[in-house]
């Protein structure tokens, strides 16, 4: 048995290509995912993180199935043709929308639309979900695993798969809980409580598609003179790298391995950490009222009336002060370290 920590786009692609497989008379483990929230929750905009409305920032065409892989051996043309039918554009077929999606020129889809494409194939390859909250990942009886829920239950495991984002990363001196300070998830459940009738001073902290995000949705609604300051390590925002022998690298992983550390590391930077996406970019070149800015928040203080942002960049120090700030600079990729017991934390 295979569990899946989370029922969002990864966990969901498992589980489709689990029932693919078994359809092409393959053996298959049993998989089960395992999700706090409801399926592909964190995309339909009532969790944070999105509020629904943005725009997908890859392709829709890299679904549950890309890349559709001949992987299988005799069995490959049978688990295409099987993983085929959990695609975006069967999705769209279905719904009866497919030309006009053609003939708008292959949209991005919004957030929300995407879940409700998750959704669908998850309900059409019966995955299996079970609603808890993962507090312990020990190995136990051998080589197996044992997933401990929030309820006291347990899940026996032959592999675990982690997926999720995480909690969001802070800075020195940010507060769990203020209405002037928020992060990558919490300014979309509380972005509308902010003021827009006049002008605001903000700063978003980070360079990266969450606080692309973010300071769209601020030029979009906020009053037409606040300011906002994107503050980032680099001084400049970088767009992410599109170019074929960058995409084919998420495509197909083979030569992944010959690439030494650094660079895979440098890769990484410019592909996915960091960086705005293409579809971003175009829409902030259109904007006005924001600026980049170079240096790192080394700490900040919440006070009633505003947040005193200190601003380090090289030996330079600066208190700044700002009636907003949004910390987005992203989410814990290894948030799961804390769930693994003492046997598992070793291994």
């Amino acid at each position: 048995m295979l569990a899946v920590v989370g029922a969002g786009p990864k966990g969901i692609a498992i589980a489709a290509k689990a029932r693919a497989l078994a359809a092409a008379g393959l053996p298959v483990p049993r998989v089960v995912l395992v999700d706090r929230g409801e399926v592909a929750g964190n995309w339909s905009g009532r969790q944070g993180y999105t509020n629904g409305l943005l725009p997908l920032g890859t392709p829709p065409e890299k679904d549950v199935g890309y890349p559709y892989a001949a992987s299988w051996g005799d069995a490959s043309a049978d688990v295409v043709a099987a993983m085929a039918e959990y695609s975006w554009q069967r999705h769209l077929i279905r719904h009866g929308v497919y030309s006009d999606w053609v003939d708008r020129g292959r949209m991005r889809p919004t957030h929300r639309q995407w879940c409700a494409y998750l959704r669908e194939v998850a309900d059409a390859a019966e995955a299996e979900i079970v609603s808890g909250v993962v507090t312990g990942l020990e190995v136990a009886d051998g080589d197996r695993w044992e997933v401990t829920l929030e309820a006291g239950d347990a899940i026996a495991a032959d592999g675990v798969v982690i997926t999720g984002a995480g909690p969001a990363i802070t800075v020195p001196g940010q507060p769990r809980d203020h209405a002037r300070v928020l992060d990558g998830r919490t300014y979309w459940l509380a972005a509308h409580e902010l003021q827009r009738e006049r002008a605001l001073n903000v700063c978003v902290v980070g360079s990266g598609e969450t606080a692309a995000s973010v300071v769209i949705d601020l030029v979009k609604r906020f009053h037409k003179h606040s300011a906002i300051d994107v503050l980032t390590t680099r001084g400049v925002l970088y767009s992410r790298g599109e170019s074929y022998d960058e995409n084919r690298f998420y495509s197909d992983p083979g030569d992944w391995p010959r690439l030494a550390e650094a660079h895979r590391r440098e890769f990484l930077d410019r592909t996915d950490r960091g960086v705005f996406s293409l579809q971003a970019e175009a829409t902030l070149n259109r904007a006005r009222g924001f600026r980049a800015l170079a240096g790192r928040a080394v700490a900040v203080e919440a006070r009633e009336q505003d947040v005193i942002v200190t601003i380090g960049y090289g030996e330079e120090r600066e208190r700044v002060a700002y009636d907003a700030v949004v910390v987005a600079i992203g989410f814990d990729g290894r948030w799961f370290e804390a769930l693994l017991g003492d046997t598992a934390s070793g291994r």
